[in-house]
């Protein structure tokens, strides 16, 4: 397999830009796809931790002969998903790979839907990003880590050479990466962790400093998470005790100022993932029976309480 060159970013908020800059460092062809108005914006630049971002930009509405990238990163909101689909379109290839940092559960799958008459089905990777620090402000993007993505195809037993140039292209960009056996659950697990921790972050408009000790906040967080282990096995998707060992360890090593992106969306009055969230899980709890009061509670208070 030809080795990853071309590098396309679909969402220049903190993630994509703390990615892009990643690629962009590493002699990687970096391309945001954007359009119109948006597009015209990012070509008046970002920083990523003071340093100019040295990107291409790509307007979907005028793409002329733009070359199709050898991977593709979707981070955008959930809400966002469907246009930054039909602008993606612009820049993808039979031979594209896509990877989604997106949160929720069915990110790819509506990618790889909305993509099926270019791309195969197999080259649209699960994925998941763990452990970032990133904010924007403006044209300015900052991180203090830009922690791991793990990804793969549901099964990892033997991986194959859609992931492993994945793997030597992360290598590269000196992003860490781990390729787990099974990768759905994964997913799961990080389902799990932003049930909990991000919309209790968002709902208490706390940092993550405010969850690591004993306390309430810390309770509902709890609370959260273990209505998520209930409907995962029913889903059929143990997790377990260690799982939620896992996601305590994680969690005592984020800084204690920083702010989950949820969070960041409440206090900057912008419309909040809780339908990924909250919304997913009543909808799962509805579907199996499992009661999920937390979850709804959570549904309830931030519909209230924020832009949709």
């Amino acid at each position: 397999m030809q080795e990853i060159q071309r590098v396309a970013i679909v969402g220049a908020g903190a993630m994509g830009g703390m990615y892009a800059a990643h690629f962009a460092e590493a002699g990687f062809e970096v391309v945001f796809v954007a359009s119109g108005e948006r597009a015209a914006r990012l070509r008046d630049g970002l920083t990523v931790n003071g340093t100019p971002l040295l990107a291409d930009v790509v307007d979907a509405e005028s793409p002329g002969d733009a070359t199709a990238a050898d991977l593709m990163i979707f981070a955008v909101k959930d809400q966002h998903l469907n246009e930054a689909i039909r602008e993606a379109e612009v820049i993808v290839g039979s031979q594209t790979i896509v990877l989604s940092v997106m949160n929720g559960l069915d990110s790819e799958e509506r990618i790889a839907h909305g993509l099926a008459c270019t791309l195969d089905r197999r080259r649209v990777l699960l994925c998941i990003a763990l452990a970032m620090d990133a904010e924007r402000e403006g044209r300015d993007i900052r991180f203090r880590q830009a922690g791991k993505l793990v990804f793969g195809h549901p099964r990892n037993d033997e991986p194959d050479e859609v992931v492993t140039a994945v793997q030597r292209a992360l290598t590269r960009a000196q992003l860490a990466w781990e390729t787990p056996a099974d990768m759905r659950h994964e997913l799961w697990w990080k389902f799990m962790v932003n049930v909990g921790m991000n919309q209790t972050s968002a709902v208490l408009r706390a940092p993550y400093g405010a969850l690591q000790p004993d306390g309430d906040p810390r309770s509902l967080m709890s609370a959260l998470i273990d209505e998520v282990v209930l409907v995962a096995a029913a889903e059929g998707v143990p997790m377990t005790e260690a799982d939620v060992e896992r996601w305590h360890r994680v969690l005592a090593n984020q800084p204690a100022e920083g702010w989950t992106s949820m969070a960041q969306d409440v206090l900057a009055g912008r419309p909040t993932e809780v339908e990924t969230f909250a919304g997913r899980m009543v909808a799962l709890g509805e579907k199996h029976g499992i009661p999920v009061p937390y979850n709804q509670a959570m549904l309830w208070i931030l519909r209230s309480t924020t832009p949709h």
